[in-house]
């Protein structure tokens, strides 16, 4: 009876619209919330949802953790930020950094690129520049047993182009995967709102809310949802009163997406506008938002579920690389941080864990092979701590690239003087050199101290330009070069230096990575590539520094005993064997360092270097068996993450994939890692590192085999050990999508040693080779 009437009023405002224009706005008004509240024929004959559960997700595009703390400044809007469950949202699209890329994320539950050819949404009679309307255009285009346009208030024309584009690639798209789920179980999905501004058209939140086929069966994108006024950006507002109705008033659908455009529209035109009146329309803005907020809340019921969030920052956040964006939740429970399975972090989140979060609140059962999981609550912290963790986060992102540039050139510079100088001093004599080699020496013996210092710095907690960080390290580093150069042993010093930074690797493991996470060698939530165990980065070094521990260990307990012939000492071999264990069961164990491809290339770098030093050779079986034990280390690490009671890992994915035969997903995994690997080769700055690592390794061998012999004769074990830290670092390469960090930051552990020593080398002991 209602909607009849409503389509009786507008019926009779159109009529009177011919002489008064304020008759035809309000006749569209009322048009709009016909269309809105048109009944949709579901696929059950009744929703199978707890009635009156319900998602209300407010998107507001462009909005930055700098927008939040000024919310704050509103009372009312700050008394509600005080009550929420808070996070911060890490998108990892892989395209730009849109809004659009930032929808598909969020709906699909995993990777998907929007395309500018795909157009966007329409009400079915919407016109087209082509003159026919949306709603013939996407018959056009559905397959013919395809369901009737007309009984979904929301079309994508352009969503089997979307398929189109996202199809090939190495990655699996499930494009319209929430709306798809909940379209199945008989739970209506509805989008209210738009970006649009004089002729364009942007409503990318239906691409969070529809199905496979790009229908949503109940919304409003028209110009009721909008209103002309000065002052704001285009001179468009949105009507929050008229969106706070249509929620206020939809208690059927069981998922509500709400597309707020302001900011996004302001920030495109900042770079056009005065400062002062762009500081004035921002302010109104937020206020107009806060307002929005206060009201939905106010209004919340206990079975609603109330999502803020942004799909992507705005324009100005990204320039000063603040790319997490806000998510709070609000459903009735205790306030304080999110976190989620998929992170493991407090108050970090990924844009995956949003779709199983509203089909849990929903009472839907989640579809196979998502990669997110539940946000849940992590601790009772207040908002403002979560400010500052986020603030510190950005930081930390905003100067890594500068940070990590100059370390790695810093440590070309090192390997190359010492190079130089070691050639120049086999040329001209040794006395002369006396003062640079001893200053080459303790730059080589420094950088070993710099792996576990970039560690320690990341428990700091402070917030200071890349400049003091790294002159606080290289000056720690210097001092623990000194400490090393003042021993008499270079054995003892070695062991020394990689005993601490492998301990204390796996002390920050075994209590959940503090220091890693904070950490410039560390992995970075922004980027999202990984959240929790052991990166790329402490991988190589964890590796390198366990061998040479194992190897110096051997040397410095052979160089202490009278006799030197003999095998390894057995204490040696029973310290360096368990540390080895040790190493791969934290890389092995999902609950710690899940790192399937540190856990082979350990494994092999550990054999091969137990093998040598045992003074075993290596011949064909050797290497069958080699061959052998990684085939079965990849197995284990399937079976134990298979049978974990931790969310399955990279690698526990895959193993289900293989058991269930989805070949085809398994070989798009090993595409993805293979171009990741070589694309990282091509411009990463570590292939430099490992390039000029091999460039003097190649002099070290070719240009003086005398020197080699002489080392091997004074330091058998290390050389030894040298050997497994190059089968670490190779296999490192090779078994990691990213291994060349691997490789490089592992390679280290072999190539400093080996020119220290060969720095040390005086004029009477190269003769005494000859």
């Amino acid at each position: 009876m209602r909607t009849k009437g409503l389509q009786v009023l507008a019926a009779c405002l159109l009529l009177a619209s011919v002489a008064n224009p304020e008759a035809a706005a309000a006749a569209v008004a009322v048009g709009s919330a016909v269309t809105a509240e048109k009944p949709v024929r579901t696929t059950g004959a009744d929703p199978v949802h707890p009635a009156g559960r319900q998602v209300v997700a407010l998107f507001v595009e462009g909005l930055s953790f700098r927008e939040l703390d000024r919310l704050r400044g509103y009372p009312h809007v700050d008394t509600w930020l005080e009550q929420a469950e808070a996070g911060a949202l890490s998108i990892r699209t892989p395209g730009a950094r849109t809004a659009a890329n930032g929808y598909l994320l969020l709906g699909s539950g995993g990777p998907a690129v929007y395309t500018e050819r795909s157009g966007t949404a329409y009400h079915p009679e919407e016109p087209l520049s082509s003159g026919e309307t949306a709603g013939e255009r996407a018959r056009q285009l559905s397959p013919p047993d395809g369901a009737d346009v007309a009984r979904f208030r929301v079309v994508f024309p352009g969503i089997y182009r979307l398929h189109a584009e996202n199809r090939d690639k190495p990655y699996t798209a499930r494009i319209g995967l929430l709306g798809e789920t909940l379209a199945r179980r008989g739970i209506p999905a509805a989008s209210y709102g738009s970006g649009d501004y004089d002729d364009v058209r942007q409503r990318h939140a239906v691409l969070f809310a529809m199905d496979q086929r790009g229908r949503v069966p109940r919304g409003d994108l028209s110009a009721a949802v909008s209103e002309q006024k000065d002052g704001y950006p285009y001179g468009v507002r949105t009507r929050y009163d008229y969106l706070a109705a249509r929620i206020r008033a939809d208690r059927t659908s069981g998922l509500i997406a709400v597309q707020l455009s302001d900011l996004a529209r302001l920030y495109q035109m900042a770079d056009d506008m005065d400062p002062d009146r762009f500081a004035r329309q921002y302010e109104q803005v937020l206020a107009d938002l806060g307002a929005f907020l206060d009201r939905v809340l106010r209004e919340r019921r206990p079975e609603q579920l109330v999502m803020l969030l942004s799909p992507a920052p705005n324009v100005q956040a990204q320039k000063e690389k603040a790319l997490l964006t806000p998510i709070l939740l609000w459903r009735g429970g205790t306030a304080g941080v999110l976190t989620s399975a998929t992170t493991r972090q407090a108050g970090v989140v990924s844009g995956l864990d949003v779709l199983p979060t509203v089909l849990s609140w929903l009472r839907v059962p989640p579809p196979e092979g998502l990669s997110g999981h539940l946000l849940r609550l992590s601790a009772e912290k207040r908002f403002s701590d979560l400010l500052r963790e986020v603030d510190r986060i950005h930081h930390i992102y905003a100067n890594r690239s500068s940070v990590l540039y100059t370390y790695v050139m810093l440590q070309i510079v090192i390997l190359g003087a010492a190079s130089l100088l070691w050639l120049w001093g086999r040329r001209t004599g040794g006395e002369r050199l006396n003062l640079a080699r001893r200053i080459v020496r303790l730059a080589l013996l420094s950088m070993l101290w710099f792996p576990l210092l970039f560690l320690a710095e990341g428990l700091v907690g402070w917030k200071v330009p890349p400049a003091v960080v790294l002159g606080a390290v290289i000056t720690a580093a210097m001092a623990g070069g000194m400490l090393l150069e003042q021993g008499r042993s270079l054995p003892a010093g070695l062991a020394l230096v990689a005993g601490v930074t492998a301990l204390a690797l796996l002390a920050d493991g075994m209590f959940g990575n503090p220091a890693m996470r904070r950490s410039y060698l560390g992995y970075d939530p922004v980027i999202g590539a990984r959240f929790y165990g052991l990166g790329n980065e402490y991988e190589g070094v964890l590796i390198g520094s366990a061998i040479l521990f194992a190897a110096a260990l051997c040397q410095w307990r052979r160089d202490r005993r009278e006799a030197a012939e003999g095998g390894a000492d057995p204490l040696s071999v029973t310290v360096g064997s368990g540390l080895f264990g040790l190493v791969l069961y934290y890389m092995a164990s999902p609950g710690l360092g899940a790192d399937a491809g540190g856990f082979l290339a350990g494994l092999v770098g550990f054999s091969v270097a137990f093998v040598r030093m045992q003074g075993w050779r290596f011949g064909k079986k050797g290497l069958l068996l080699l061959a052998g034990g990684v085939l079965a280390g990849a197995v284990v690490l399937a079976g134990a993450s298979l049978l974990s009671v931790q969310p399955p890992t990279h690698i526990g994915r895959a193993a289900q994939q293989i058991v269930s035969g989805d070949w085809t997903e398994v070989a798009r995994i090993v595409q993805r890692k293979l171009e990741m690997n070589l694309r990282l080769i091509r411009v990463s700055v570590w292939s430099k590192v490992f390039a000029v690592s091999l460039v003097v390794l190649g002099l070290l061998a070719l240009c003086n085999d005398r020197y080699l012999r002489h080392l091997a004769r004074d330091y058998p074990y290390l050389v030894k050990g040298f050997s497994g830290v190059i089968a670490g670092s190779l296999a490192g390469l090779l078994l990691n999508d990213s291994g060349i960090i691997t490789a490089a930051t592992c390679i280290v552990f072999l190539v400093v040693p080996a020119l220290y020593a060969a720095l040390g080398e005086t004029e009477e002991q190269r003769c005494s080779t000859s």
